[in-house]
């Protein structure tokens, strides 16, 4: 099975005082329900919290054809922000929690910051004096079996450049380049070639990996400066940081739209990566362009798909072709009505299915949903992606679509998990206790996915998801381990 993240939020945490601290609950325990061995959960499912104290040593693997395998091991890694407390959205450090053949493993660990990833730093270049990065992902971009770590910095453009164009600063990609002892550290970063010396990207935005013509090599997709169009690096690359080629495209959602971000399907195989196009907005529910891949690399124009803010690939009613889930996340920038919306629009998610690109039929609409984030998980192997949902009310279910009967749902299920009352001595309020959904993927590459939950404390995870602590990780039934990431800080190295 391939890893299954595809419609994550770009994350948000902080962390301890020092990176062997990552995934210890510096603050003891979690209340009586904890040491009983429950989760939180309102039931006992034997997988008591784990709060490891020091990081174990990392597998080496021979390689693999995953984007989001350091070790080259042949299961994935659960990538875990860890953000700033000193600016909204810096992020200071990335956790990898590695994948085992018992699933992931909260005992081993790669943390890495700026100065790890052999980021610039110094005069001219934003965040310089905080240690923060702009965004992380992950891809194999050279094709040796080892994931490498793409991420972005931000710097001040000089004065003649800034009047020139009107902007005064410069988002940049940069590769550190993977292998069996995992990512280089403090070795310099590599610049990863855009089309020209003035080119950047658009803000924080995370960069985009797929294999977006179907040869077997990540390609890169990133949102150019300005925001309406982007660009396409397709692989393998050299270590100079070229890429084979490079296609732009422009304006995927017409003269005026301006791209909010990009999803891309999962990577598997030599299976063509499709993208969806998202449109931004301030806080409203937004349209997307699903832009369909085929050998000579993503189609130029694309569907208009219906608005929603969470989007997610995967095959949920099991006919061996790839669907697009699009959810209405409830957000509203206080339009007049937006209370007032019928079940079938608000809350709700629709799922386009079918592959031919212009012959799939409308898509199928469950209401009464919710949530910010989507993700595709085949907990049972059976080549069915269930489409994990958040609903309104709590919790997180499970769908599967019957395809004899389009509209129907063929399976559902449910998580509920809520955190107890207090938390490292601190009383949890009732409305801050329920969990959210964080990702999905095969970590223990035994051909089923696990579900990744998550929760963090206050109203900002709340609301919005951001700066999670505790995680769960479940099969859709059962829970196969429940651990704690380090306490918010300072970050300070």
């Amino acid at each position: 099975m391939a890893s299954r993240t595809t419609g994550l939020r770009p994350a948000t945490a902080a962390l301890c005082a020092t990176a062997l601290a990552l995934l210890t609950a510096c603050g003891g325990g979690g209340g009586d329900e904890e040491r009983k061995g429950r989760d939180g959960a309102g039931r006992s499912t034997g997988s008591p919290v784990v709060t490891p104290t020091a990081t174990a040593p990392v597998a080496r693997g021979r390689g693999s054809a995953l984007p989001d395998d350091l070790n080259g091991d042949g299961r994935p890694e659960l990538g875990i922000p860890l953000p700033s407390d000193e600016t909204l959205g810096g992020l200071r450090r990335i956790a990898f929690v590695y994948g085992s053949a018992k699933g992931v493993d909260p005992a081993v660990r790669t943390v890495l910051g700026r100065a790890d990833l052999g980021l610039p730093a110094g005069a001219g270049w934003v965040d310089r004096d905080t240690g923060e990065m702009r965004s992380v992902t992950t891809a194999d971009l050279d094709g040796d079996g080892f994931a490498d770590v793409l991420a972005t910095a931000t710097k001040e453009r000089d004065p003649a450049g800034a009047d020139r164009v009107h902007i005064a600063t410069q988002t940049l990609p940069y590769i550190t380049w993977g292998g069996p002892e995992g990512p280089r550290r403090g070795a310099p970063a590599t610049a990863l070639r855009l089309t020209d010396a003035d080119d950047g990207l658009a803000g924080p935005r995370p960069l985009t990996v797929g294999d977006f013509n179907g040869d077997g090599h990540h390609d890169v997709a990133a949102v150019r400066q300005g925001g309406k169009d982007f660009h396409v690096l397709y692989g393998p690359f050299g270590r100079d940081g070229r890429a084979a080629r490079t296609a732009t495209y422009a304006d995927p959602l017409g003269p005026s739209g301006q791209i909010e971000g990009l999803y891309a399907d999962t990577i598997d195989g030599d299976r063509p990566t499709d993208l969806v196009v998202h449109a931004q907005g301030d806080d409203d529910q937004m349209e997307s362009a699903l832009l369909r891949a085929g050998p000579d690399g993503l189609a130029t124009t694309g569907r208009t798909l219906r608005k929603g803010n969470a989007i997610a690939f995967g095959d949920f009613d099991g006919d061996g072709k790839r669907d697009v889930a699009v959810a209405d996340t409830g957000s509203r920038n206080d339009e007049p009505g937006y209370g007032t919306e019928p079940p079938d629009v608000d809350h709700s998610v629709s799922v386009y299915t079918g592959r031919a690109a212009g012959t799939a039929p409308s898509p199928i609409r469950i209401p009464a949903l919710g949530g910010d984030v989507l993700a595709a998980a085949d907990t049972d192997g059976d080549g069915t992606d269930e489409l994990a949902v958040p609903l309104s009310t709590g919790g997180i279910q499970l769908l599967t679509i019957r395809p004899d009967a389009p509209g129907e749902i063929a399976h559902r299920r449910t998580l509920d998990r809520t955190v107890p009352a207090r938390v490292d001595g601190r009383e949890v309020p009732g409305k801050q206790r329920a969990v959210k959904l964080f990702g999905a993927g095969d970590y223990d590459h035994d051909g089923t996915d696990e579900v990744v939950l998550a929760w963090g404390p206050g109203p900002l995870f709340a609301r919005y998801g951001e700066k999670p602590r505790r995680f769960w990780v479940t099969d859709g039934t059962d829970d196969e381990v429940v651990f704690t990431s380090a306490p918010y800080g300072d970050g300070a190295p």
